[in-house]
């Protein structure tokens, strides 16, 4: 599981303690039935829902919330060459579900420290006061069909440049977009969310730093291919680019039709929309 997937979790670990069910939660996997494994991750930092306590677990003062549980994973099938996803609710609805919780709010939770405030603050300091993020690449290790052509991200930034500073997040070593601030690895994946909240717009394909922008009350212009459906990973809070005319394939090896939307596709829709909503 990818820190997206962690952060939908988080959206569910405040359903389950807002409801009562439960005080705090243990975030683990259960192996061979009796096995129980602490997950630790950066996504669960200084949450108010999650304990990583063993101690708290064992007196019943945390409850297990189980990540591996197959009756919450929205992926039913998985082959060699093709996930089946359920997709008739968003993928935090599915798990709350499992729990008895309907309409959760939809919406991931990231709690930062100062230290971490302070170094967005130093990052704000050198930037211009209105700015753009932006993450054109998506990881392709489980499948390329989510992917948006780099280089019509490159002719989005050309236009949006001329009118506000476009900073680029991510990882270090990724491809640098032209006409960007490059800010690749100079910040942590919890950093990189507080930036795009400190932005005017965050623009990306769907991936782990569409989820981190939840938390933020910035909005995401998230490109949504045919890989995946609509219901199951759009947030309503923000503004989703459906490019598919097909799907959800789930395939992992290249969908013909993935790359054929995604070349089909006009950029200058995201350009205008971008224009329109932050009067540029």
């Amino acid at each position: 599981m990818g820190l997206g997937g962690y952060l939908a979790w988080t959206a569910v670990a405040r359903e389950i303690v807002q409801s009562g069910k439960a005080k705090k939660l243990l975030p683990c996997e259960v192996h061979g039935g009796q096995y129980l494994k602490i997950v630790e991750s950066e996504i669960w930092k200084d949450n108010p829902y999650i304990t990583l306590d063993f101690q708290e677990y064992q007196s019943g003062q945390a409850l297990p919330l189980q990540l591996n549980n197959p009756r919450t994973n929205y992926c039913k099938n998985d082959t060699p060459t093709r996930a089946f996803h359920r997709f008739d609710k968003h993928i935090i609805g599915q798990i709350c579900e499992f729990y008895g919780l309907e309409n959760p709010l939809l919406k991931c939770e990231l709690f930062f420290a100062e230290t971490e405030h302070d170094n967005i603050n130093r990052i704000v300091s050198g930037l211009d006061k209105d700015f753009i993020t932006i993450e054109p690449e998506s990881k392709t290790n489980y499948t390329s069909n989510r992917v948006y052509p780099f280089d019509k991200w490159q002719q989005i930034v050309n236009s949006l440049s001329k009118k506000i500073q476009v900073v680029q997040i991510g990882r270090e070593g990724s491809r640098i977009l032209e006409n960007t601030t490059n800010l690749l690895g100079c910040t942590s994946f919890r950093e990189a969310a507080l930036l795009i909240g400190r932005s005017k717009m965050f623009l990306s394909s769907e991936g782990g730093l569409t989820h981190a922008a939840t938390t933020t009350d910035t909005p995401a212009l998230v490109v949504l291919t045919g890989y995946q459906h609509e219901k199951m990973v759009a947030y309503p809070q923000n503004i989703n680019i459906n490019i598919s005319s097909h799907g959800p394939c789930g395939l992992k090896q290249p969908c013909p039709d993935c790359q054929q939307d995604s070349n089909n596709h006009d950029c200058s829709e995201i350009v205008d929309i971008v224009k329109e909503r932050l009067c540029l």
